[in-house]
């Protein structure tokens, strides 16, 4: 496993399609065939194995993702004393020569910056460095760190749920976590971890620190809004309010050292161009673009996107208002989710990761079975841009569908079976 994720990480380019998938299914069969064999381990050693392989990849510059440098584009903006909410990177270039070795490695450099205010207090920090590799090593030494606590707090979680510790190596051994976070050093890591801790204090009842803890999750990452409605169930509507407010609240604090940037108009902007603009590996709006084209002979995502998104906000909501017996928290929060991806306009495969993460507490398979299928999304890079491979993406929710399908026919079975006993 360790030569297979030095090979892929150190000795694979993006474009390289056959073998980066190839090298990927192998080092996924070793996963499961770890998973199978989770009995054997103690769980001392699978968080030790667990941070020796995330090691392997402290000096990686990441392979697969280019996102770190606008990172460090950001960090260094602010450096320099200007506000990377307010100036284009191809504007910035006019009046800089020497971010010329920088802007060439970033993508976007046309549209203004999405990440909140707490990712750019990350960004100014890893770029107290000077140089860019020093920058990648800081960031992914803090991201280690932080998974180090998602492994604490989620044994604590099995633990509340009467779950074996042991199965914390189906996310810390997970290829598809160990690349996307740890190699290409992206902030689900941040997400992931006070979300696991949002539903451990949840669970112990401490609502001040679950709420609070939910709300840096939002701070990283905004689409953690949606798991607000998954409280409901669980909370008097007095308690409810409080929980949102609160959350809410420690959410305009960490803007508040932003607010005279231009942060929400840059956010609203880029926002606004990823339900209009942006496409990879969708599922229902893939669908709904073709008959879009068939219908009207153009792509209609500037309108499709927005209509979406609401239809996909409605749905959560109706699915969060109806009182499912015996579902955990972490469960209806998986599905809430999983709701969210499938009317997405974009699901690039480190989006999955708290599904995941959601999925292995609530005891499912198919976000372990997705985090598999959708690395075949990396085979349209090419040296020169990308190119949507309809047809790998067609077999990956098609499978997916089929296998969740599976599952819960399998699991409804074992209730029943379970109640007749």
């Amino acid at each position: 496993m360790s030569f297979l994720l030095i090979s892929i990480s150190y000795f694979t380019e993006r474009f390289e399609s056959t073998l980066l998938i190839s090298q990927y299914f192998l080092l996924f069969g070793i996963y499961l065939y770890l998973c199978l064999q989770k009995e054997k381990f103690n769980v001392r050693e699978i968080i030790s194995y667990a941070i020796l392989f995330r090691l392997l990849l402290i000096i990686l510059v990441p392979n697969l993702s280019d996102d770190v440098y606008r990172f460090i584009w950001d960090g260094r903006l602010w450096w320099d004393g200007y506000d990377a909410y307010s100036i284009l990177p191809s504007e910035f270039l006019k009046r800089s020569e020497s971010a010329k070795f920088l802007f060439e490695k970033i993508n976007s450099p046309e549209y203004f910056s999405i990440y909140p205010p707490i990712n750019q207090l990350v960004f100014i920090v890893i770029t107290l460095f000077d140089k860019l590799f020093a920058s990648i090593i800081a960031l992914r030494l803090l991201i280690i760190f932080t998974e180090i606590g998602t492994f604490y707090f989620l044994l604590k979680v099995f633990k509340q749920l009467n779950l074996n510790g042991k199965s914390l190596l189906f996310y810390a051994f997970n290829p598809l976590v160990v690349l996307e976070l740890v190699g290409n050093l992206h902030f689900e890591v941040f997400v992931i971890f006070f979300l696991v801790l949002c539903i451990y204090y949840f669970n112990q009842k401490k609502k001040s620190i679950s709420s609070l803890s939910l709300g840096l999750a939002i701070s990283f990452k905004l689409f953690p809004l949606i798991f607000l409605a998954s409280f409901f169930k669980y909370l008097s509507l007095k308690d409810y309010l409080k929980y949102i407010v609160l959350s809410l609240f420690l959410v305009a604090i960490i803007f508040l050292p932003f607010i005279f940037s231009d942060v929400f108009k840059a956010i609203f902007s880029s926002s606004t161009l990823y339900f209009k603009n942006f496409e990879f590996n969708a599922s229902i709006y893939f669908l709904v673009r073709e008959i879009g084209f068939l219908a009207k002979g153009y792509n209609i995502i500037g309108t499709a996107g927005p209509i979406l998104g609401l239809i996909s906000f409605s749905t959560m909501v109706i699915f969060n208002l109806i009182n499912i017996k015996d579902m955990k928290l972490a469960e209806r929060m998986m599905w809430t989710y999983f709701i969210y991806l499938l009317f997405a306009t974009t699901v690039h495969p480190w989006y999955i990761l708290p599904l995941l993460v959601l999925g292995i507490i609530s005891k499912y398979w198919f976000p372990i079975v997705w985090s598999f299928l959708i690395f075949v999304t990396y085979w349209g890079y090419t040296e020169s841009g990308y190119i949507q491979n309809l047809s790998l993406i067609s077999i990956e929710y098609i499978s997916l569908i089929i296998f969740i399908v599976f599952e819960l026919f399998y699991k409804r079975r074992i209730k029943k079976s379970n109640s007749y006993a």
